[in-house]
């Protein structure tokens, strides 16, 4: 798993923690917003929050679809491309719930499906750990 904080509202600098995960031998892409107590701007819907970045063109199928694709996109990208505040953990146990999935029309980043909502790990110290990668990500007051 790769949990990462994510900048996902420009206009109103808001973050959210995220965490990045595969099942089915990678075929699907599991994506899960971490519920930081007290964080106001935390996307509900993934796939809404992907389809608010916009598409030029970089993936086909229908709108879901390409949400589904940019999802595969972040979660792989955050993976392969670390920022500093990342953490991966080889083996977690984790639940995903208010989820909702997507079968895309092609692999994507090696993925044939996305599926996306709120993760809680059964780790509570890891858990306490990827909370505050939040209060790392915002910018101090002033700054």
């Amino acid at each position: 798993m790769t949990i990462f904080p994510l900048l996902h509202d420009w206009e109103t600098s808001s973050w959210c923690v995220l965490a990045y995960a595969t099942a089915d031998s990678g075929l699907t892409a599991v994506l899960g917003v971490i519920p930081v107590e007290g964080n106001v701007h935390e996307p509900g819907d993934l796939f809404a929050l992907a389809g608010r970045h916009g598409f030029i063109g970089e993936w086909k199928g229908s709108h879901e679809q390409r949400c589904g694709c940019w999802l595969a996109c972040t979660g792989y990208s955050s993976r392969t491309v670390r920022k500093a505040d990342t953490i991966d953990v080889p083996e977690v146990r984790w639940t995903v719930d208010m989820a909702r999935g997507v079968d895309l029309d092609g692999p994507y980043y090696g993925h044939r499906r996305v599926f996306a909502g709120r993760i809680s790990l059964d780790d509570q110290e890891l858990m306490e750990q990827a909370r505050a990668l939040i209060r790392r990500a915002e910018p101090s007051p002033g700054a």
